[in-house]
């Protein structure tokens, strides 16, 4: 299956940075799984399969990504160094 950067922005709900920002090392806890730290960017979606479909995405535009789920948000999300249209703007 082909995905756009279209399909992409359509899939995600929200993106802010990430790395570098403080803040998100002291709420480790509100992620399930272990999430790269290091990626410049993090996306909410709304379901799991949401999040399959967008990180294939970057998968098939070769950028790495972290998948968790946020218990704060109670969503799934995903961090990468793939800007999108709302970080980018």
């Amino acid at each position: 299956m082909e995905l756009t950067s279209k399909d992409f922005e359509r899939l995600t709900e929200t993106q802010m940075e990430f790395a570098g920002e403080s803040d998100w090392i002291k709420q480790a806890a509100r992620f399930e799984e272990t999430i790269n730290w290091n990626h410049k960017y993090i996306y909410w979606v709304e379901s799991y399969a949401s999040a399959l479909l967008a990180t294939h995405y970057l998968y098939q535009i070769g950028f790495d990504f972290s998948i968790a789920f946020d218990e704060a948000m109670e969503q799934y999300c995903f961090t990468t160094d793939y800007a999108g249209s709302w970080v980018a703007a």
